[in-house]
This record gives C-alpha cells, structure tokens and sequence, in this order.
C-alpha cells in the first residue's frame, strides 16, 4: 500500500459531473488545488481540492471514505449558511476513482508567506491585527467542535477586497483520510501537521484546540523575527522556544505570544477566547512613544549574539495621559512667556503709557471682572 500524488488533472477536464478544470493553483503531499468553473451555476469560479491516494484494500478505502464524508460534513454545517466570512463556503465534496474532492469559495488574495518572502517581517502593529483576525476566526470553529491542525503563513490568505485574513486548507479532512490508510502501516503514528508550527501533543496524535494557538503563535514570531520557526532553538530543560533574544519587540506582546507557544498545552492559554481577551487589553493600553512603533516600522530583528533585552520604560512620560500632560504643562509654558516678555520690556527700557496729571474720576462703582477659573484662558486686555 502507497499514498501516491495522482496525475495532475488536465485543464478543460470536467470533475464531480460539473466542476471544468481551469489551471492547477497549488500543490502538496497530499493532494492539489484546482481553479475551476461550475458549468451548472453560469461558469462560477471556485476552488477544487483534491485529495488523492492509491490503496489495494477495498476495507481501507471504505472506511477513508466515510470518514472523509464525515469531516466534509462537518465543515460544510460549518459553512452554510456563512456565519463567519473570513472561512471560505464549502460547497460540495465528493469521490471519484480513489481520489476525495473538496469544492469551496474561491478567495482572491494572497497568503500570509506571500507577504514574508517579500517583506520578510511585519511591523507590530500589524502582527497585532494579524493575531486579532485569526483568533476570531478559531473561537469560530472552536466552538463548532473543529480543530484546523494545520495554521502556517501559508494556510492564511489575505482577501483583496477587505484585506482580512481568511482562514484556508482545514488539516482535519486531510488527516482522518491519512490516519486511515496508515493505522495498519509502520507509518501508523502519521499526523497532518508542518514542523515548526505543530505543539508536541498534536505531532504525538492529540491535537488540541489549543494547539491552533501554538501554531497561530509561532506564525506570529515568524512574522516578526522573520526567522523559520523550525530553525529556531529550544531551552533543552524547559522544551520552551527561545526567540526573545532575535527581535526588539514590545514586552506586552512578547508575554502573550510566549504563553501561546509554551510547550505543556496545559500551561498555554486555553482558548481563543482568552487570547483574544489580552491582545485587546494589550492593545487599550499600549502608548506610542516618540520614535517608536509609528505606523509602518518594522521590529527590527537582533544579530545573531546580540540579547534583545526588555523595551525601556519612559517613567511617568509613558503613562501619563496625553490631555493631562497638557494641562500640566500649558500654565507653566504661559507663566514662562509673560517672565521673559516682561524681561525683555525692562531691558530696553519701555514703560507703560504716560499718567496725566489731572486726577481721573474715580468709578462709582467698580465691577472687577471674576477669576478666570479655565487653566487655558489669556490674560484679559488693559481698559483704554
């Protein structure tokens, strides 16, 4: 028994009695990504992914096949009707031949390692909203009972006309199919994951909703550090990832993302939900200091050797509201402007206007103007 890639299918080939083939959008080990046209719903595009596999147990393919029913199911409940838009609409699935179809919404956009291998990293602000868009999108499916298994920069599309990230290439039909054909295999222990992104406890078979955090995490320090998080090393007493020491990042951040990926699933935050939450308390109380974090900067990555150590706190100038600041501040600047006016005055020897001799008439009755009690008011004008 083998688990083959199929022949790629042949532009203008009609799959499922309807889907017409229109080119091949992406490949992997288990199968392609077709464009396609539905000829029976005005030549609509969409997205037809295949799975494909060669078995010479008829029991196997059997049992492959009802549980790709099952989990294709399930995502299409998921789906339909849209509750969540930023989860491409499953449309139908099928087999044909030995080889499990999979048609959904066709995203226009690009994927999150598109933008890497251009940019390399992500200022923080947009990692910030990276985590927020994607966290939703898993307290979405959580709650449904779904596991992706399967997060990675290349499974987060970026759609063109709303730039959200939308949420692609479940693992879980993938898996169900490939721990099917090996259970009688040496290839028994075989799991749908990618290196770098996947938690021990999904790479050891028991994925977690918690291990779409970890993976969500690890996108996120690679979109930062620009670094592939297989390369990066691990305390080999704690089994933790160690990255701090690659890129000047916010402390707040850093926390969060270092409790997302933390090795025992047990100490990881245990749902999106609760991610969610301190991202957002993160973000209401972060401050921009002069010079840093401005819209467009990018975390700088450290040299290799060089220790990024915790971000300086600016004392009361990083926590002091900016309107309080001003206050503070506004009196003692006019206080200041009046001294040094009056300064200049005397020096050049300019007095006021001439007293004539004549005594003036004595007001009847004098109606001083109140205090001013507006810390922001001018100094009322002489009385010619």
């Amino acid at each position: 028994m083998t688990f083959l890639q199929g022949q790629p299918l042949q532009v203008g080939q009609i799959v499922g009695g309807h889907y017409r083939i229109i080119k091949l959008l992406g490949e992997g080990s288990f199968g392609e990504t077709y464009l396609a046209e539905d000829t029976q719903a005005m030549d609509k595009k969409c997205a037809v992914k295949r799975l494909t596999f060669v078995s010479n147990n008829p029991n196997t393919f059997n049992k492959a096949k009802d549980l790709f029913k099952r989990e294709a199911s399930v995502l299409h409940k998921l789906t339909n009707p849209p509750t969540n838009n930023q989860i491409p609409q499953f449309f139908a699935h099928f087999d044909d031949n030995q080889e499990f179809y999979l048609v959904q919404e066709l995203i226009e956009g690009h994927t999150l390692r598109d933008e890497l291998q251009r940019v390399r990293t992500l200022p923080e602000e947009e990692v910030v909203e990276l985590l927020e868009d994607v966290l939703k999108v898993l307290e979405y499916i959580h709650s449904q009972g779904i596991i992706h298994r399967d997060i990675k920069p290349e499974n987060l599309m970026r759609r063109n006309r709303d730039k959200k990230i939308v949420l692609i290439d479940f693992g879980a039909v993938k898996e169900v199919v490939a721990r099917s054909i090996f259970q009688n295999s040496p290839q028994k222990g075989t799991q749908i994951h990618t290196p770098g992104y996947a938690p021990k406890e999904q790479r050891q078979g028991d994925a977690k909703p918690n291990s779409d955090i970890y993976a969500l995490g690890m996108t996120a320090i690679e979109a930062l550090t620009g670094l592939d998080p297989e390369k990066l090393p691990t305390d080999p007493r704690t089994g933790e990832v160690v990255w701090r020491d690659r890129v000047q990042v916010n402390n707040g951040l850093a926390k969060i993302l270092e409790q997302m990926v933390r090795d025992d699933w047990q100490k990881r935050y245990r749902s999106a939900s609760e991610v969610l939450e301190e991202v957002e308390k993160f973000k209401n109380t972060l401050i921009v200091a002069p010079g840093q974090g401005q819209s467009g900067g990018r975390s700088q990555p450290v040299p290799v050797g060089v220790t990024g150590g915790k971000p300086k706190q600016n004392g009361w100038l990083e926590s002091t509201p900016i309107w309080l600041m001003f206050a503070i501040l506004a009196p003692i600047v006019a206080v200041g402007a009046l001294v040094i006016a009056f300064m200049v005055f005397k020096s050049f020897g300019i007095t006021g206007p001439t007293v004539s001799d004549s005594p003036s008439p004595t007001p009847t009755s004098p109606n001083p103007d109140p205090p001013c009690s507006d810390i922001f008011c001018r100094p009322q004008s002489s009385q010619k």
